[in-house]
């Protein structure tokens, strides 16, 4: 379903704040983003330890452990040419045994990285944008796997806005998906709203 709050901040803040792509921090995600997908492309990472080590410190994974991370990156190299058909909730289920508790973030982020025009990013940032309320008959994977079809929506609705072209042609990254665009735009509009500590500026 399409969130039409996120849709609606989205174009509040373009309108509001016509510099909103003028932030360092959309520049050094871009560049090491470009840097984590032109790593993946070179081939087989399960040997590549500086692609495990700068995918791992770009996405927190520092509490994880080295044994989750190996299975972690292993999936990955698995689903290179295979992740057609795939869904953030059945990896994160098959990688459950191999990291001990529901990682759905972080395989948001390997499908994201695979294919960025077909998998969005689901991080707390991003989750304060498209929040909804929590069924209490859901299981935690239930509401995340739920917030995430929202954004694969949303983001679908909008994959033809002018501010995705607008940010490879500032930053230098015109082959970066769609959804990866949109993921870090939203993510810098959910870190503003957490530190304001608001949830939609018009209400």
């Amino acid at each position: 379903m399409i969130n039409t709050n996120a849709v609606r901040l989205l174009e509040y803040s373009l309108s509001h704040n016509p510099d909103l792509l003028d932030n360092s921090a959309f520049a050094v995600n871009a560049a090491v983003y470009s840097f984590l997908k032109n790593e993946f492309e070179k081939g087989d990472i399960r040997s590549n330890l500086l692609f495990q080590w700068s995918f791992s410190s770009f996405y927190g994974m520092g509490i994880v452990s080295s044994e989750a991370k190996e299975a972690f990156f292993r999936k990955m190299e698995s689903l290179r040419d295979s992740y057609t058909g795939q869904n953030a909730r059945s990896v994160t289920e098959d990688l459950r045994p191999a990291m001990g508790k529901s990682n759905f973030s972080f395989v948001t982020k390997m499908l994201n990285l695979i294919s960025d025009s077909e998998y969005p990013i689901f991080d707390k940032n991003v989750a304060m944008v498209f929040q909804k309320p929590f069924d209490p008959d859901e299981t935690r994977l239930d509401h995340q796997d739920s917030v995430y079809q929202d954004i694969i929506d949303t983001y679908k609705s909008l994959q033809h806005h002018p501010v995705i072209e607008d940010f490879r042609t500032r930053f230098g990254c015109p082959e970066m998906g769609y959804m990866k665009v949109l993921d870090t735009i939203f993510w810098k509009l959910g870190k503003d709203m957490e530190a304001n500590y608001e949830m939609f500026p018009w209400e």
